[in-house]
């Protein structure tokens, strides 16, 4: 029996991997229909889904479809559903609405999806008429109906009275009781009633125990209950089943809406199974044509990916093979429809003829595909795929004879917008037989006007390759120093089939080797050498690309990173420049207060004191704020052991280590981590300010000797070290401003925040006490600090 196509490429493999990550058996099965789609906008459409449910997945995570199934043979079938029943089709249809809600609702647009979504009927009324029936596990509720809970209650009763009179009646004749245990023989109360004692109990006996030693006695007393609880048992039971083909009623009464929404929620599975298996992949969007091309950017065979191990593990039970495996690429166009592939035997031609096929088929069919950024696919009308044996027996067709027939149902069907797949062509009979024949296929495939792959060890067929312009010759690498073969194809070069170098590898006798060479003759050892250098060269040519393509993937790095780099310089440089403005307006309020000061002054002295003020004197005194602003370039290098100042801070100590950009400040006893940029020398820092300059003043001291309040920062809700860091930049600004004392509020809590909080101010330099809040303060919930200003 022919193989189709995609069997020889061992599609159906593909599809139960990918069914793996499906959650119902109705997602399964769409799965395992998926085909090759016809037209150019049905495969665009199929890969715009999955792009859609990747970004869904990633943003929202899995699909709500817990209970979806094929219902089918339970809605189409001839029984009647039974609870059990009913309860599957409830949690299905509870899943396509929500399936169906997930999409309505989403703040994202998923247009495609959503779209599949709302062909998913509302069946909001259907949960609700029978939801009400079952417990969350699928058990009828007690009160499904008022009389289903009239009957359970009496049953409870009756089921208490006899076990009362029961266990009353073992108490008074323990005696003749084997073991004080209420059993149950054919839905009646009994008790286990010694042999010898049988008179002691009268009533009905029920059974006898395997060793014959025990009589289970149904008591006088409880026949009556009994037979009571018995007919309520009935009557419960045929209550159920009226509740049951109700339930089942409305459900079948809805089933084509049923069925339909299972549909569609079962597509949406589907296509998040592909989503899911496409972020394993790292899968990417392939384009369409309609033209003759084929550009397959690092493709991956799927069924050797490393990234599906496990689930071929568990699909197949494959152990996981350590090697990675080697993507390939190659382009066939208008210009060279055709690519011929040469090499070694297990080198790899048809792992990459297959790969060519599947990716195509995947493609085509909305699957994700392995493969890089620039993968163009032609939308085929067929793949006509020859690979491996297909010896008839039946027909006692040799493997060779076969292989002409299939061949022959290629050549007959072939179209200008088919690919053809062809492995080992010209091979199974007289080589030169064979790579005539293989030359006349090739030609005519040419005049068909399809897209060609081939694979093929004659080296006649590789000759016609390298002579037709219209072919595009490949090899295998092969690692002639290991003998193994790395799975690399080499484009524009043919290959070498390396029997010979194989069977030295091997092991077979010198002398078989040297006559083998012998009568390949001068001609073929020159045209394999010739073969070779050109494969050297073009390895060659690889590796420098390599080269080129690494350092070009370095420069881009850098180049981010100097992007990266730019736009932190213009963040810190817009910091920067709030920050001067801050220090400008302060500046400006000084200059403004030193200006009016000198106005009142020069009012208040008489004229001829005025006539001896001197210009420059007076602007010295009201512009001295600004000597602020000649202070914020070093005015020398700093050194351990040193004085000195820090600009912002405004802090005075001494500086005990230097640590390359970073310094040790130490303050009045305590030290303190600083930029070594941002101090100056004590001896610029001090220059002596003129007698009249009204620089922003502290906060005045209240009654009490401490300063007023005048700034506060709430902390409350936030991680320790995020409030460590506000609190930071907090209290250098309220020392900037000249602010005496502030408060932090941090709240009660655990307590953490406030122990981090006051031991951080204990520690820092710029406070010279803190306190627990008053009563109007936030008591123990904030902290007071007193500033060193």
């Amino acid at each position: 029996m022919t193989l189709h196509p995609l069997d020889s490429l061992e599609f159906h493999r593909v599809l139960s991997l990918i069914s793996l990550e499906a959650k119902s058996d109705i997602g399964q099965e769409i799965l395992s229909r998926r085909r090759p789609l016809d037209s150019i906008e049905e495969c665009e459409r199929g890969q715009a889904l999955l792009a859609e449910m990747r970004a869904f997945y990633l943003r929202e995570g899995l699909l709500p479809l817990s209970g979806l199934a094929d219902l089918t043979p339970l809605l189409r079938g001839e029984t009647a559903l039974d609870l059990p029943d009913s309860w599957n089709v409830l949690r299905a249809v509870r899943a396509t609405q929500a399936v169906r809600e997930t999409f309505l609702r989403s703040t994202y647009p998923y247009p495609r999806l959503t779209s599949i979504a709302e062909a998913i009927d509302d069946l909001g009324d259907v949960i609700s008429a029978v939801s009400k029936f079952f417990t969350r596990d699928g058990k009828i509720r007690e009160d499904a109906s008022a009389e289903l809970r009239s009957i359970r209650t009496k049953v409870q009763s009756r089921r208490s009275a006899i076990q009362k009179t029961l266990s009353e009646l073992m108490n008074r004749e323990s005696s003749a009781i084997q073991e004080p245990l209420i059993t149950i023989r054919g839905d009646r109360y009994c008790v286990p009633v010694r042999t010898d004692s049988r008179s002691s109990i009268p009533g009905i006996l029920h059974e006898r125990s395997g060793s014959g030693s025990t009589l289970f006695v149904e008591p006088m007393p409880v026949i009556e209950l009994n037979n009571d609880l018995a007919e309520l048992l009935m009557r419960e039971r045929e209550e159920l089943a009226r509740i049951a083909r109700f339930i089942a009623q409305t459900l079948l009464s809805s089933a084509d809406s049923i069925l339909h929404s299972i549909q569609s929620a079962g597509e949406l599975d589907a296509i998040q199974a592909c989503g899911v298996v496409g972020e394993t992949l790292e899968a990417v969007r392939p384009h369409f044509t309609l033209g003759r091309e084929l550009v397959l950017v690092e493709a991956r065979h799927p069924l050797l990916d490393e990234r599906l191990a496990s689930m071929r593990a568990t699909a197949f039970g494959e152990t996981e093979d350590p090697r990675k495996v080697v993507p390939v690429s190659f382009t066939i166009n208008d210009e060279k429809p055709a690519l011929v592939i040469s090499g070694p035997n297990a080198g790899g031609k048809t792992i990459t003829l297959k790969t060519a096929g599947l990716v195509i088929a995947m493609a085509m069919s909305g699957l994700p595909v392995p493969a890089g950024e620039g993968t163009l696919i032609p939308v085929v009308d067929a793949l006509h795929v020859l690979i491996g044996d297909d010896q008839n027996v039946l027909e006692h067709l040799s493997t060779f004879s076969s292989y002409l027939v299939r061949l022959k149902e290629v050549l007959a069907s072939v179209s200008s917008r088919s690919l053809v797949l062809l492995d080992e062509l010209g091979s199974g009979t007289d080589p030169e037989e064979g790579a005539a024949l293989a030359a006349a296929t090739i030609e005519h495939l040419f005049a068909a006007g399809c897209l060609l792959v081939a694979t093929t060890h004659l080296s006649s067929v590789k000759s016609f390759a390298v002579g037709d312009a219209r072919v595009e010759n490949a090899s295998m690498e092969f690692d002639s120093a290991s003998g193994r073969p790395s799975f690399r194809m080499i484009q524009g070069v043919p290959g070498r089939s390396r029997a010979i170098e194989v069977a030295e590898i091997i092991g077979l006798p010198a002398a078989v080797i040297a006559s083998a060479r012998e009568k390949l003759g001068n001609q073929y050892l020159e045209t394999d050498s010739l073969i070779a250098d050109l494969q050297a060269k073009n390895l060659s040519l690889s590796k420098q690309q390599e080269t080129i393509d690494a350092l070009q993937l370095e420069l881009e790095s850098q180049r981010t990173s100097l992007e990266a780099a730019t736009i932190r310089i213009t963040s810190e440089r817009q910091k920067l420049a709030a920050a001067n403005r801050g220090q400008m307006d302060q500046l400006r309020d000084a200059v403004s207060r030193n200006l009016q000061n000198e106005l009142r002054r020069l009012k208040e002295i008489d004229k001829k004191e005025r006539g001896l003020t001197r210009p420059e004197k007076l602007f010295e005194m009201i512009t001295k704020p600004l000597e602020a602003l000649s202070s914020d370039e070093p005015s020398g290098p700093v050194s351990v052991g040193q004085k000195v100042e820090h600009r912002s801070l405004k802090l005075k100590g001494e500086l005990v280590a230097i640590y390359g950009r970073k310094g040790t400040l130490k303050v009045g006893g305590r030290t303190i981590e600083v930029e070594v940029k941002d101090l100056i020398p004590v001896v610029t820092a001090l220059a002596a300010p003129a007698k009249k300059v009204n620089l922003p003043r502290p906060v005045p001291a209240s009654d009490d000797g401490e300063a007023e309040i005048s700034a506060e920062l709430n902390l409350v809700g936030q991680r320790v070290e995020e409030a460590l860091e506000e609190s930071d930049k907090f209290l250098d600004k309220s020392l900037l401003q000249g602010k005496g004392a502030v408060r932090l509020i941090h709240g009660f809590g655990t307590g953490a925040l406030r122990k981090a909080i006051r031991e951080h101010l204990r520690r820092h330099p710029g406070v010279k006490s803190y306190r627990a809040g008053d009563e109007r303060e936030g008591g123990d919930g904030a902290t007071v600090a007193i500033l060193d200003v």
